[in-house]
């Protein structure tokens, strides 16, 4: 069990004795007055995380979704103001009242082993992601196509509703109307594969694609790095203008700081808290930072079919006895508070609604309720045995873990702090009946509340294991609510469905919401062309480096 106590006087040294060191100064720019883009030259950047795999039809985490956008291009795509745009489709139509959709697929693409892209690799690429036998955490989300529910029983070999019209034409037929279902097409799983993916998945495929970089041999070393390399035959003309991308695992915060500063990293996200208060401060850098978008949901999720958390009133104990503004304490930054399902930033969403509240007295009479009275003044009664919470370490739920630990304790729920990897973590967070209650985030995989609520809460998420939906809550009446969003495009009536949604969730509160987490971005001067993206992580598509030759110390190694 973790010590509240001494974890936080350190975390409060540290933030005394960081604050006060000196940063250096921003590295050099080789043609400031010069905006042309460069070509060459390899961006490097880390992450705490770790990538369980960059196969699209595998994707189920932020780290991992990044490198597939590197490695495979989409038939549509947000532009930079989050805008649907074509990608490999040069146009699309949507005909028969919004269930057929007609795409025109771009005859000038190549997979990066140079065989041509075609109607029919496209087809072949989402039925290989959707295959019941893939492990894909997001073929739910593609149910309504025509013939889903057959391919999904194995009881037919090829989804009917894919149509191949002709070598470069293609139409996705549905079975009913669908407002949000062209965001879908951005999303990994139906981003195509090479041929040598196979018709169904296997986890010993070296990912091939039509991205603007590339997979070579050697390229991946799981557990420490991915070097990707430009596509000489990617379709956008001049671009990419970078020579290769390196994103390393698994490193530390002050690592990762102290390789920023030599230049042995040329971007950095994952700083200390008083890293990034350092930062924030120091007038040489303010035009190497950037905020970006609230694109995640942060909240405790608790597994509605295990005990204590199947009773309703444990639950909603929890969600009244977190004080959110504590959680925002750990990263200033980073945080703010949220206590609803959706982050603040997206479109259409109520910034009057009201959501959990912190109300301690509230929190006690539900766990009364729920039949586990707790006095506090004793510190008798409540729910009778410990329960396991995990955590992996450095990220940020080290830190908010132990507030949880700290202020459900108030209500007579204890909780044990349970170290381990990132992909235990991801594996049993999501297992069912493995875990009770664990620390979620959920980055928004398109601008739309279903791109959140229908992974997060609809029943049709759920899977024995890599469960997005990892409260395991079943609600028929969300599920109808979720579905008729789908079909509803009128604007302001979608809207007020999915305000319903979110009393629903509020109320039944299979998640505590606490924070949205936007990134605290912090470049070298010397990455140019860099702004962060509405929609996706990581926006290195149209980056270019130009480094000074003078200046420059690189005492970790010479770059590639």
């Amino acid at each position: 069990m973790f010590s509240t106590r001494k974890a936080s006087l350190l975390f409060a040294l540290i933030g005394v004795l960081g604050c006060d060191i000196a940063l250096p100064a921003p590295l050099p720019v080789g043609h400031p007055a010069d905006d042309t883009p460069r070509a060459g030259g390899t961006l490097r950047f880390a992450s705490l995380g770790d990538v369980r795999s960059i196969d699209p039809a595998r994707c189920n985490d932020g780290v991992s979704s990044s490198l597939v956008r590197f490695l495979f291009a989409a038939l549509i795509e947000f532009d930079e103001q989050g805008k649907l745009v074509p990608e490999l489709a040069e146009r699309w139509e949507v005909l028969d009242g919004g269930t057929r959709f007609r795409f025109f697929i771009r005859q000038d693409v190549r997979f990066h082993d140079g065989s041509p892209l075609t109607a029919e690799d496209v087809k072949r690429s989402l039925e290989r992601a959707l295959h019941p036998d893939t492990p894909n955490p997001s073929a739910s989300y593609f149910r309504n196509v025509v013939g889903y529910d057959l391919y999904a029983d194995k009881k037919v070999p090829h989804l009917d509703g894919i149509e191949v019209e002709g070598s470069h034409l293609l139409s996705i037929r549905l079975t009913s109307p669908d407002a949000a279902f062209l965001p879908l097409l951005t999303l990994p799983p139906a981003r195509p594969v090479c041929k040598s993916a196979g018709a169904q998945f296997a986890d010993n495929w070296a990912p091939c694609g039509t991205g603007p970089f590339q997979l070579r041999d050697g390229g991946w070393s799981k557990g420490q790095f991915v070097r990707v390399v430009r596509n000489p035959m990617y379709f956008v003309p001049g671009l990419p203008h970078l020579d290769a991308i390196e994103m390393h695992f698994l490193m530390n915060p002050p690592t990762q700081r102290f390789k920023f500063e030599v230049g042995e990293l040329d971007f950095v996200r994952d700083l200390t808290h008083a890293d990034t208060i350092r930062f924030a401060r120091d007038r040489r850098w303010q035009d190497a930072i950037a905020r970006g978008p609230d694109l995640d949901v942060y909240g405790e999720s608790m597994n509605t079919e295990m005990p204590p958390f199947d009773n309703v009133e444990v639950r909603r104990a929890v969600a009244a006895a977190l004080d959110r503004k504590a959680f925002t304490a750990v990263r200033p930054l980073h945080l703010s508070v949220n206590t609803a399902t959706l982050p603040q930033s997206m479109p259409g969403v109520d910034a009057t609604f009201q959501g959990q509240t912190f109300d301690l007295e509230k929190a006690l009479e539900h766990m009364r309720r729920a039949g586990y009275p707790f006095d506090p003044k004793t510190g008798q009664g409540g729910y009778p045995k410990t329960i396991s919470y995990l955590v992996y370490p450095l990220g940020i739920h080290e830190k908010t873990g132990q507030l949880v630990q700290q202020q459900l304790s108030r209500i007579g729920i204890r909780i044990e702090l349970r170290l381990v990897s990132w992909a235990s973590y991801l594996s049993l967070s999501q297992r069912q009946g493995a875990v009770a209650i664990s620390p979620q985030g959920w980055q928004q995989d398109f601008p739309d509340p279903s791109g959140v609520l229908d992974p997060l809460f609809s029943s049709t998420s759920i899977n024995a294991t890599e469960s997005s939906n990892s409260a395991f809550y079943r609600n028929p009446a969300l599920d109808s609510m979720l579905a008729r969003a789908h079909t509803e495009f009128d604007p302001e009536r979608r809207k007020d469905i999915y305000r319903t949604c979110n009393r629903i969730l509020v109320e039944d509160a299979p998640w505590a919401f606490t924070t949205s987490l936007h990134s605290f971005e912090i470049r070298q001067p010397y990455l140019r062309g860099y702004t962060p993206h509405p929609v996706h992580s990581y926006n290195f598509a149209r980056t270019w480096l130009d480094r000074s030759t003078t200046g420059t110390p690189s005492s970790l190694g010479p770059r590639r």
